[in-house]
């Protein structure tokens, strides 16, 4: 008894076995309008329930966290305590001077009493605790979202120590209305019409601080527009914690999280459909070249969750292929992995590979893949995205692969730079060996632009140079670039895969193109990572404009003026088909190739590009 906790559960064992006096008394009463005191049914009543709850472990329920879920499990235990209540007194008496509706009324009241006290604890608990911290002023925030996730996160705001107070709802669903109220705070309007609630009275009176978007579907209004009009009006712009996320409950400002680069691409995030991928990856050799960068490391990442039968991982880096040891052995998964050191290009060492685990899907994301360094090294470029990629797909039609995938880029596009070209010229490859293999395999290109945060891209170069004090280096004020996030681009490689080999009416040889959405100004995604780190553009941090480089271009396209895109009704990708070269016209094409790296050339780049106008 000397345990505080030990007191509180005899506390509530007692009310329990007083409620359960009672509703058996009531219960009588209410049939037969008398009061007959049943000494030993008293008792029965007053052991049996509490007995009862204890074997359910009702009493490790919390009263002051008493939920809809506490509600119907009570009422479920109230049924079964109440159901061997009476079979205990029909052994001692067999119910006599007790009427058959004794036993419903029974039921209904207890579970009344009962549930009716838990209820009314937690709400004057909660009562308490809020006008306590009522005392202290709360930060006054808006609230973006009228769902579930709006609704858990009001709840959270009225905890103990949260110092947010959610004065109005903003909503993203054109349904919705003013004057309805979601737990007592009002929703103002919708998200269309941000400016206009804003500027409203009741707005204007309370101040609040920050603006907290609950929901991931905001078709009315674009998250970079959201900031755009909150920063007008002097308020921070978060998002609140999702439903996966765990966040560190002693901090209150865990409740709010700052905007992701993920949230500016201004469009719902494409999710991977697992029950056909895990057709497409299960008990099968898988081979990811270029496993150690950002696509290749996230393949493997994602290819190991579906349970393949061996993992193959290649990468010529020998840093990157440990790192990626290192990350995917925390997750359990190096059992079925085997980690490759080796160069594309060493056709030898290749061979053995295929030689040996026959891989049955090969991921070809190894490439040199940024701009400035293939301009300086034509022919390692040439050798690695283009020659390469000919030799991996004859290794997989030679050992009989099911299938080919090769991961392109939208600088294939109308290439301009030796990294393009090269790419354009897997492309053709690819597309040629699809066509035309006599085996059942299929030859798979999947296109997109750029990634967020992969190595050596705009988004981690951007975090280094605030990190430094800035500047910020654009090449042009008004380039723009195609985005998506890691997880996505590689979820839908995958799909686009399962599509290609398993859905009807794909024609052979095309390119499955990841749908990207809008493409977004370089510039405004700087300025956007200024204020996300907390600086003013121009100001604390300022931006350079560099001029383009050789080989970039102002803007990128998904699909050229001669391809032809095919709506195939599919969210996350579309097809695009073009004319596709014969056997014989790429192994002429191949031929210039090997023979633009043999010999020192000064004017290989020139030569490069009238590869195939050559043909």
């Amino acid at each position: 008894m000397n345990n505080p906790i030990s007191f509180k559960v005899v506390i509530v064992i007692l009310l329990d076995l007083l409620s359960s006096i009672f509703s058996l008394n009531l219960s009588i009463y209410l049939r037969v309008n008398s009061f007959n005191i049943m000494q030993l049914e008293n008792l029965i009543a007053g052991i049996t329930l509490p007995l009862i709850f204890y074997f359910f472990n009702i009493y490790k329920r919390p009263w002051r966290y008493f939920s809809i879920s506490d509600l119907w499990f009570l009422v479920r235990i109230c049924l079964i305590a109440n159901i061997f209540l009476f079979i205990m007194i029909f052994i001692y008496n067999r119910l006599d001077n007790i009427p058959r509706l004794v036993i419903v009324l029974n039921f209904f009241i207890f579970t009344f009493c009962t549930c009716s006290a838990r209820i009314i604890y937690r709400s004057i608990i909660e009562k308490i605790s809020n006008s306590l911290i009522n005392r202290t002023k709360k930060i006054p925030i808006l609230l973006i979202g009228t769902g579930d996730e709006a609704d858990s996160f009001i709840r959270d705001t009225e905890r103990k120590n949260s110092v947010y107070e959610v004065i109005g709802l903003i909503s993203e669903n054109k349904k919705e209305f003013k004057k309805v109220l979601i737990r007592g705070v009002p929703v103002l309007g919708k998200l269309e019409n941000l400016r206009d609630i804003l500027e409203s009275s009741l707005v204007k009176k309370r101040a609040p601080q920050r603006l907290v978007i609950s929901t991931y579907i905001m078709q009315d209004l674009p998250v970079a527009e959201v900031i755009k009009v909150a920063e007008s009006k002097g308020m921070k712009v978060g998002r609140s914690p999702g439903p996966n996320e765990i966040l560190d409950g002693k901090n209150n400002e865990s409740m709010f999280k700052e905007i992701s680069l993920e949230d500016l691409l201004g469009r719902r995030q494409n999710r991977l459909n697992t029950k056909k991928i895990k057709n497409l990856i299960n008990d099968k050799v898988i081979l990811v070249t270029g496993a150690g960068g950002s696509i290749g490391s996230e393949l493997a990442n994602r290819i190991g969750q579906f349970k393949p039968k061996l993992l193959l991982l290649l990468d010529s880096s020998e840093n990157a292929i440990y790192e990626l040891k290192q990350k995917l052995f925390i997750k359990n998964r190096q059992n079925i992995n085997k980690y490759l050191c080796s160069n594309i290009r060493n056709q030898k060492e290749v061979e053995k590979i295929f030689q040996f685990y026959k891989p049955e899907i090969i991921f070809h994301a190894a490439a040199l893949k940024h701009v400035t360094i293939c301009e300086e090294n034509i022919s390692e470029a040439i050798r690695t995205n283009s020659l390469a990629t000919l030799f991996l797909a004859n290794m997989a039609e030679k050992y009989k692969s099911k299938c080919f995938v090769l991961i392109s880029t939208d600088k294939a596009v109308e290439p301009s730079s030796v990294m393009g070209f090269t790419k354009k010229l897997a492309e053709i490859i690819i597309q040629s060996k699809d066509l035309h293999s006599k085996l059942a395999a299929r030859f798979i290109t999947v296109r997109f632009g750029n990634v967020l945060g992969s190595t050596g891209s705009v988004v981690p170069f951007f975090n280094q140079q605030i990190k430094k004090g800035g500047p910020l280096t654009v090449t042009d004020k008004n380039v723009s670039r195609f985005f998506m996030t890691i997880q996505e681009a590689v979820d839908l490689v995958m799909s686009a895969t399962y599509e290609q080999l398993n859905a009807e009416g794909y024609r052979k040889g095309s390119i499955s193109v990841l749908n990207m959405g809008e493409s977004v100004k370089i510039d405004t995604l700087a300025k956007q990572m200024i204020k996300m780190a907390g600086f003013t553009p121009g100001k604390e941090i300022k931006i350079k404009y560099t001029g383009l480089k050789k080989g970039e271009k102002l803007h990128e396209k998904l699909f050229a003026n001669e391809e032809k895109k095919v709506d195939k009704f599919h969210k996350g990708f579309f097809i695009v088909t073009n004319d596709i070269l014969s056997v014989k016209l790429i192994n002429k094409m191949v031929e210039r190739l090997e023979i633009l790296c043999k010999y020192l050339n000064k004017d290989i780049r020139k030569d490069l590009f009238k590869t195939i106008r050559k043909l």
